[in-house]
C-alpha cells in the first residue's frame, strides 16, 4: 500500500512538471509571435508652461497596413495637462531588405495646465488580427513630463519676427532668382528667334528704303545716298566722312583694309559726288544709277565678307 501510495505521488509531480512545461513553452511561442508593437512618449520631458506637450503614440508591424483592425484610440487620461489638438496617419515604410513595415500614429497636442509635474496615463490600444481573428490589447507606460517656467513672450514673439523675416528674405530671394532667369531665358530665346544684323546689311536695307534710283528727284536722293554711306563709314572704319573734305576722305580710302578695286571705285564715286554738288545742274540718271550701283555692291561686298567670317568662326568652335 506504501508503494503504491509513492508511486501515486511520484506520478503527480511528473504530471505537474509536464504541465508547467507546456505552459512556458505556450507562453514564449506567443510571445515570438507578436508582431505588433506600440510606442508612446513625448517630444519634450522638460516643456516650459507656455509651449505644448507633443504626444506621440505609434503602432508599427511588418507586413500590410490592413493586417490588423484598430479600434479608434480613446482620449488619453491628462493630469496638469488639457488636450488642445491631435491628428492621425497611416504609412506603409519599405525597408533595406525590400520588405514592408506599417505605421499608424496618433500625435496629440496638450496644454500645460501650472508649472510643476504632468502625466500621461498608459494607453490602450485593442486591435484585432484579421488572419487569426484574435482579439489582443497592448498598454503603454505611464509617462511623466515637467512643466518647468514659461519663456518670455519678448524672446519668444522677437525669435518669431526674425524667423518671419529670414523666412521673408529667402522667398524674396528665390522670387527674384526665377525673376532674372525668367528674363535671361526669354532674351536668349529672342537673339535665337532674331539673328543679329550686321552693319553693311543695316545700311543696305537703309539704301533701299531712303534712296530710289528711279526718283524724280534725283538731287535729293544723291543728298541722302551721300550721307547714308558716309555715316557707314564712320561707324564700320570710324572713317569722320562727314567733317572731312572730299580730298581727305580719299587719303584715308586707301588707309582702309579694303581691297585695291574698292579703293578706286569708292574714290571715284567720292569725286563725282564733289562735282555734283558744286556743279549746280540737274544730275545724269545714268550717272546717279553708277554711284548707287557701286555703293551698294561695295556693302554686298562687305556683308558677304563678314558672313564668311562668322562662318568661319563657327566651325572653329
Amino acid at each position: 500500500m506504501k508503494h503504491l501510495y509513492v508511486l501515486a505521488v511520484n506520478f503527480f509531480f511528473f504530471f505537474l512538471l509536464q504541465a508547467n512545461a507546456i505552459a512556458i513553452t505556450d507562453s514564449l511561442s506567443a510571445g515570438s509571435e507578436q508582431e505588433i508593437r506600440l510606442n508612446a512618449y513625448v517630444e519634450e520631458s522638460r516643456v516650459p508652461m507656455n509651449q505644448p506637450v507633443v504626444l506621440r503614440v505609434e503602432l508599427s508591424w511588418p507586413g500590410r497596413l490592413n493586417r490588423y483592425q484598430i479600434e479608434p484610440v480613446s482620449q488619453p487620461i491628462l493630469t496638469n495637462l488639457l488636450l488642445e489638438g491631435s491628428g492621425s496617419e497611416n504609412r506603409l515604410i519599405t525597408g533595406e531588405d525590400g520588405t514592408f513595415k506599417a505605421l499608424k500614429a496618433v500625435t496629440y497636442r496638450l496644454r500645460p495646465l501650472e508649472m510643476g509635474m504632468a502625466y500621461i496615463d498608459g494607453i490602450v490600444i485593442r486591435y484585432t488580427d484579421r488572419e487569426t481573428g484574435e482579439e489582443e490589447r497592448l498598454t503603454s507606460q505611464r509617462i511623466m513630463v515637467e512643466i518647468i517656467e514659461p519663456i518670455p513672450e519678448e524672446e519668444s514673439g522677437r525669435l518669431k519676427a526674425i524667423s518671419y523675416i529670414v523666412l521673408f528674405v529667402i522667398l524674396f530671394g528665390v522670387i527674384i532668382y526665377f525673376f532674372f532667369q525668367f528674363i535671361k531665358k526669354r532674351r536668349l530665346s529672342g537673339q535665337q528667334q532674331e539673328p543679329l544684323i550686321s552693319l553693311p546689311e543695316a545700311y543696305l536695307n537703309r539704301l533701299s528704303q531712303d534712296v530710289d534710283p528711279r526718283g524724280t528727284n534725283l538731287d535729293e536722293m544723291i543728298q541722302r545716298l551721300s550721307r547714308i554711306f558716309k555715316e557707314y563709314l564712320e561707324k564700320d572704319f570710324s572713317l569722320p566722312a562727314r567733317e572731312l573734305s572730299t580730298k581727305e576722305i580719299t587719303q584715308k580710302l586707301y588707309e582702309l583694309p579694303i581691297d585695291e578695286v574698292d579703293k578706286n571705285n569708292l574714290s571715284s564715286v567720292f569725286e563725282k559726288l564733289d562735282m555734283i554738288k558744286f556743279a549746280r545742274k540737274g544730275i545724269d540718271p545714268s550717272e546717279f544709277t553708277q554711284i548707287y550701283g557701286t555703293i551698294e555692291n561695295f556693302l554686298l561686298k562687305r556683308k558677304q565678307k563678314l558672313e564668311m567670317m562668322q562662318q568661319e568662326n563657327k566651325e572653329e568652335k
